[in-house]
């Protein structure tokens, strides 16, 4: 093909394909791609980059495919706030969709597809932290011992260690698993029975000031229901592990994904002088014997933990965990 009239700027480049113009903006997922075919005259490129639409269709990764702007799942048509983000994402030209592809397969593993409806209407209120694999960032609240406000003799504990109160203690590190029949299903229930995450504010309002506010991480398989009280904040779950205790800085996470053995607020960029870091972020490191968390994006999380409800209920007694 002869070459093709175009117009390239710092920010911009305009091209003129078969007597129309067609302008990819720098933050345009084809931008680099149409421009360096323009630079080295593969000028028959052009067609398949100038179509953003053909650029989603072509999109597979692992179990996940776009196309024709419909995101399936081993074939099956998804709907929902994250496969919107995911388009979306696409559109701005991500650089990395492993976090949330990762996080719609493990949602997929969910065995309740009210549970995986409600977490996409927890996710549409409030913006959540991913990790690399598809896991999901909150918070929750404790005593200032670590062990839940109440416990739940009904509860069937399997991960973690409880008192004679039924209480369940959350240290950092610690992996936190109930019977999954032990966490109410119900959303319109409000206060009731399982294992609670859920926004900052939230988390934060239920630890108090003398209470811990808790970083914990959990598996879009493992949640159970969204209650419907508390404008969405908070989420039932069956299980999750604590990663880092942030009650000294309670800060909010302010970026969309995390990764491992990177301080979870900041960067370098953050730090005073030459290898110190602010003061307000000395102890803004996930200390846990499980993994770091590093922050890789530029979004803001919110979630935590709710009424901490241990799980089962007896007749009028529930239990918060």
């Amino acid at each position: 093909m002869n070459q093709v009239p175009y117009q390239l700027t710092e920010n911009s480049l305009t091209i003129f394909w078969e007597g129309k113009p067609y302008t990819l903006r720098k933050d345009h997922v084809n931008f680099q791609l149409a421009k360096k075919a323009i630079l080295d005259a593969r000028y028959d490129d052009l067609g398949d980059l100038l179509d953003i639409t053909k650029a989603i269709e072509n999109f597979v990764e692992g179990d996940i495919e776009v196309k024709d702007e419909v995101v399936y799942y081993k074939g099956h048509r998804l709907h929902g706030v994250v496969v919107d983000k995911l388009l979306d994402m696409l559109r701005a030209g991500m650089k990395d969709s492993a976090p949330l592809t990762n996080f719609i397969t493990r949602l997929q593993a969910n065995p309740s597809a009210n549970s995986v409806n409600e977490l996409y209407s927890f996710m549409s209120y409030k913006s959540l932290a991913n990790t690399p694999e598809g896991k999901v960032l909150g918070y929750k609240g404790v005593q200032s011992d670590y062990w839940s406000t109440t416990g739940n003799a009904d509860t069937i504990v399997l991960q973690g260690k409880t008192n004679d109160r039924h209480q369940i203690l959350n240290e950092v590190g610690a992996t936190i698993e109930v019977a999954r029949r032990c966490v109410d299903d119900n959303k319109d229930n409000h206060c009731s029975f399982g294992l609670h995450v859920g926004s900052f504010d939230y988390a934060d309002s239920w630890a108090g000031e003398n209470g811990r506010l808790l970083l914990v991480e959990f598996d879009p398989a493992d949640a159970v229901s969204v209650p419907t009280d508390c404008d969405f904040q908070k989420l039932r779950v069956s299980k999750y592990k604590v990663i880092s205790d942030i009650t000294d800085t309670r800060k909010e996470l302010n970026k969309p994904v995390y990764e491992a053995n990177k301080p979870i607020y900041g960067s370098n960029d953050d730090m005073v002088d030459e290898g110190e870091w602010d003061e307000d972020e000395d102890n803004d490191y996930v200390d846990m014997d499980y993994d770091n968390w590093e922050q890789v994006g530029e979004e803001v999380l919110e979630e935590e933990d709710d009424d901490d409800y241990d799980m089962d209920q007896t007749d009028n007694d529930f239990s918060q965990n």
